[in-house]
């Protein structure tokens, strides 16, 4: 009987730690390099290097975290389930910092290489120097009820919008009392919730995104920002996962702020 307490007492201090060393949240490199620890679903979590992204779920042995992708085929009439494993060695960890080291074939091959990479929380990503002038936003049709929107938010934050919007995710039914064009103001709080938005989704370092895909039935999202006397241009269909907070802030703007309906035709930049 006591060996058996002992046992329990042992596991539940191995889970108990297991479980402390997950960080928490969204980390990002300097190369934009993410990864992000997702308790509320079944411990997944997900990966996102130059040219992948993917979800996995998640286990820690001591000092590795092992992101798992878990299938089955029909190689055995899907009868035993195959575990990829991406492991990586916890090589330093700090409320702000996170340096991991691939050490599986998988996670090597994912990341390109064997070198540590180091990330940042992004509760801690922060610029003292930026200045929010003016924000474009588009977005078209999909193969289903996206809504279609063309925005443009001031550094004031007065906004317009015009917006095509569809009831019950329906696109034979339209909104029509969200659908038109628009003037608004947002309040103190949610403009510096849109900086804070903008500068944690690291946008203003998206150099090129000529190579996204435009291939599906998607909506394709642009943003046109100007900041700090500088212009950036931004345009995908499947957006990085950076940057989908943002775009999701946008998607809502008409739920954020009192609107006041015009027939005034606005023009946007395109």
């Amino acid at each position: 009987m006591k060996k058996l307490i002992f046992l329990i007492l042992i596991i539940s201090l191995n889970i108990s730690f297991s479980q402390s060393i997950v960080p928490e949240g969204k980390w990002i490199s300097d190369e934009n390099e993410m990864i992000s620890f997702n308790s509320e679903y079944d411990n997944k979590s997900s990966l996102t290097s130059k040219i992948r992204s993917d979800d996995f779920y998640l286990e820690v042995f001591n000092d590795t975290l092992s992101f798992q992708s878990r299938y089955y085929t029909s190689a055995d009439d899907y009868k035993k389930m195959i575990t990829d494993r991406y492991d990586f060695k916890i090589q330093k960890m700090t409320d702000s910092i996170l340096t991991i080291k691939p050490i599986s074939k998988f996670s090597i091959s994912f990341f390109g290489n064997d070198n540590p990479v180091t990330f940042k929380n992004q509760r801690f990503i922060k610029d003292k120097n930026f200045k929010f002038e003016k924000l474009v936003f588009h977005t078209s049709t999909c193969f289903g009820s996206c809504p279609v929107i063309h925005l443009e938010i001031l550094k004031d934050g007065t906004f317009k919008l015009d917006g095509t919007y569809y009831k019950n995710r329906s696109y034979n039914s339209k909104d029509t009392e969200r659908s038109g064009s628009f003037t608004g103001i947002l309040k103190d709080e949610e403009l510096k919730e849109l900086n804070d938005l903008i500068v944690k989704s690291r946008i203003t370092t998206f150099e090129d995104t000529k190579g996204n895909m435009f291939c599906c039935d998607g909506a394709v999202k642009t943003i046109i920002l100007y900041h700090n006397g500088k212009r950036n241009y931004f345009k995908a269909m499947f957006e990085p996962r950076l940057v989908q907070e943002l775009i999701s802030f946008l998607y809502q703007i008409d739920k954020k702020a009192e609107l006041t309906r015009t027939d005034e035709k606005f023009e946007f930049e395109k």
